[in-house]
């Protein structure tokens, strides 16, 4: 070998060790930064979170982050947007800033809190490796819910099955069908979410219309003698016991409580003959709280959520995760390849949602 050539192999052999070492100096600078954000929460001790309604959720929610940072205490308050909202509202005009992250629904947040400067961006507060593409399904920007994609971040993507139906109380021949809800058979044997109300019920009447248009959920709610609750428990106990043996927009994860138990083994998700589904994140969506009262605890917790080991305590609450490394808490309503999901509760869809809510208060009898 040339002399020249022996210069350029030696060149080349310390670039590349340069390289290494100033690879090796930002991985360690990282680290450190991280290590001071730990630190940092670990001091201020204490989080405060707005979080979904349930035992469910409460655990899921907390459980795991109190094993991992036992220093930091964990205050979750469980409440649906049309409850927390207003609250969050009063206390910002007075200048109060209690909560430090909100997780929950996201279409009323959008339309109200967001206009009203409650959040920070989110983004820069996470780690490289949380918002690795790879690691979500779609790439991890298809997770964002408001326009600006900066604000909320949905980790779930759950398809949406519009009821539940307990066949030991409906017969085969008298359920074919979505359209055949209309049928004076099964008038007073329906429960459904309250769709007037912020939730899981607005996604349900929003398929339907879309699905069978706007007089066939008029003609739903106005004829069909149907119960009207936001108890998510309530709800699945009545489709179990058959009160109601139809349940729309029934929660899988209050359901699945009563499945433990042997009970409500005839429960199941009903979706025969829809042709646009929809898929979403729930109650699975995260945001930042501007003015959080522990920034640091903040950063620690939604670093945590997003990650591997938060998601996979999520999916105890047998909704499913948009990461592709955790499994699945119901197989049975993973999207399916080839097949499109229209997610109802984005920025974009609040105009849907609204028209899908004055149908429907103004054909339920007050």
């Amino acid at each position: 070998m040339s002399e020249r050539a022996i210069i350029s192999a030696l060149s080349a052999i310390a670039a590349a060790c340069l390289l290494s070492i100033v690879t090796l100096d930002a991985a360690w600078a990282a680290e450190d930064n991280w290590d001071t954000v730990v630190a940092a929460a670990m001091k201020e001790g204490e989080l405060v979170i707005k979080g979904a309604p349930g035992k469910v959720y409460t655990d899921v929610f907390t459980q795991g982050f109190e094993k991992k940072y036992p220093g930091i205490k964990v205050s979750y308050t469980g409440l649906n947007g049309f409850e927390s909202i207003p609250k969050i509202q009063r206390e910002r005009e007075a200048g109060i800033y209690n909560w430090d992250v909100y997780l929950g629904g996201t279409p009323s947040i959008l339309s109200t809190l967001k206009p009203a400067g409650a959040f920070a961006p989110l983004k820069p507060v996470l780690r490289a490796d949380i918002t690795d593409d790879k690691n979500w399904r779609g790439g991890f920007d298809a997770g964002w819910e408001d326009n600006d994609k900066k604000f909320t971040y949905a980790y779930d993507f759950t398809v949406s099955a519009p009821a539940y139906v307990n066949w030991d109380f409906v017969k085969p021949e008298d359920l074919k069908t979505y359209r055949d809800l209309l049928k004076p058979e099964l008038a007073g044997k329906i429960v459904w979410d309250d769709p007037r109300r912020g939730g899981p019920g607005i996604n349900a009447g929003a398929v339907l219309m879309a699905n069978y248009g706007d007089d066939f959920l008029a003609t739903l709610t106005r004829t069909q003698k149907i119960a009207y609750t936001t108890n998510g428990r309530e709800i699945a106990e009545w489709i179990v016991r058959g009160k109601y043996p139809i349940g729309l927009a029934a929660g899988s994860q209050y359901l699945e409580q009563f499945w433990k138990q042997g009970l409500g083994k005839n429960v199941k998700a009903y979706m025969d003959d829809i042709q646009k589904l929809n898929g979403g994140p729930g109650f699975g969506c995260v945001a930042l709280m501007d003015h959080a009262p522990h920034p640091n605890a903040a950063k620690l917790y939604v670093n945590w959520l997003l990650s591997k080991e938060g998601q996979t305590e999520y999916v105890k609450s047998v909704r499913n995760s948009r990461r592709l490394d955790v499994p699945a808490g119901d197989p049975d309503l993973l999207p399916q390849s080839g097949r499109e999901y229209a997610d109802t509760q984005t920025e974009a869809s609040i105009a849907l949602r609204e028209k899908e809510m004055a149908i429907t208060k103004a054909n339920i009898a007050q």
